[in-house]
């Protein structure tokens, strides 16, 4: 009884805490620092563990207990949530030093006016030692002629789906932070998506973002983050067709083109009738 007691004498100071705290969604770890920093200020017993204190806070509703399945990891990551909780915070409290990207970077940046459903939450490799790669016609055919794989580990908060890429080092290029949020900036978009299309709604999907995005970017920069990742395929040809789309003056587009194009290249997986660019050795839906 003593405990519940205290407790109930300090929920104001409890309930302000985590209103006023930036953070709005915590692991048990984090609870249980909050805990051993303000137990003394909130005059909480020795006695009270952070398995009970967790029950208190879900008791009073100042946090509510969210458990997700991660499936790709078979793992379950408890979270516990703030009223102020968005859907992106939620989101990249799943996976240590993760950050939002590909459409949920195209929104999160205003390049679209859909509010996706599917929210896109990226971690990095470890970082590899360089290698001698090669790379043959026919086994960029081979790779285009099937569906793009999709990451499986995925999970449900309400109506969303969170689906967590693991992507390749790049030592966090490109990302920075944007109310709060660890996001890719448009440059780093702008590669995601042309690298993952189906990561953003599909190639007329990309391209209306490469035109909302035309004002905005730096080429320089793109190109820097671009050579960055040092990429096997030559993605700089469907970047260079989507700003050109998109209707990039050619002057800027100069950087992409003296780029070497060894290989015709797809702008897309799994096409079944496509159209060839010349000037970006590239093939594209027939149509577009």
């Amino acid at each position: 009884m003593a405990n519940k007691s205290r407790f109930i004498i300090a929920e104001s100071s409890i309930k302000s805490f985590f209103k006023n705290d930036s953070t709005k969604v915590y692991s048990l770890a984090q609870l249980d620092q909050v805990l051993e920093d303000n137990r003394a200020n909130w005059n909480l017993p020795a006695s009270m563990n952070v398995e009970k204190f967790t029950e208190k806070l879900t008791n009073s509703e100042i946090l509510f207990k969210n458990v997700f399945y991660l499936e790709g990891l078979k793992a379950n990551k408890e979270r516990f949530l703030s009223q102020e909780a968005s859907v992106f915070q939620v989101a990249v409290s799943l996976i240590n030093k993760s950050y939002l990207s590909h459409y949920s970077a195209v929104f999160l940046n205003g390049l679209t006016n859909q509010v996706p459903k599917t929210i896109y939450i990226s971690f990095e490799q470890s970082k590899k030692q360089n290698i001698n790669r090669t790379l043959e016609q026919s086994a960029i055919n081979s790779a285009f002629a099937k569906p793009q794989r999709k990451s499986a580990n995925t999970t449900t908060f309400q109506e969303y789906t969170f689906l967590v890429h693991n992507g390749m080092y790049s030592n966090r290029s490109g990302v920075f932070t944007l109310n709060d949020l660890p996001v890719t900036n448009i440059e780093r978009t702008l590669i995601d998506i042309a690298v993952r299309p189906d990561y953003a709604g599909g190639v007329d999907s990309v391209l209306e973002a490469y035109r909302r995005a035309l004002d905005k970017i730096s080429i320089n920069k793109l190109v820097a983050i671009l050579d960055r990742f040092n990429f096997i395929y030559p993605y700089h040809q469907p970047i260079g067709f989507y700003l050109e789309k998109a209707g990039l003056d050619a002057g800027k587009l100069r950087v992409l083109r003296e780029k070497e194009m060894r290989y015709d290249f797809y702008l897309t997986y799994d096409m079944i009738e496509k159209d060839y660019d010349k000037g970006w050795r590239l093939y594209y839906p027939k149509g577009m």
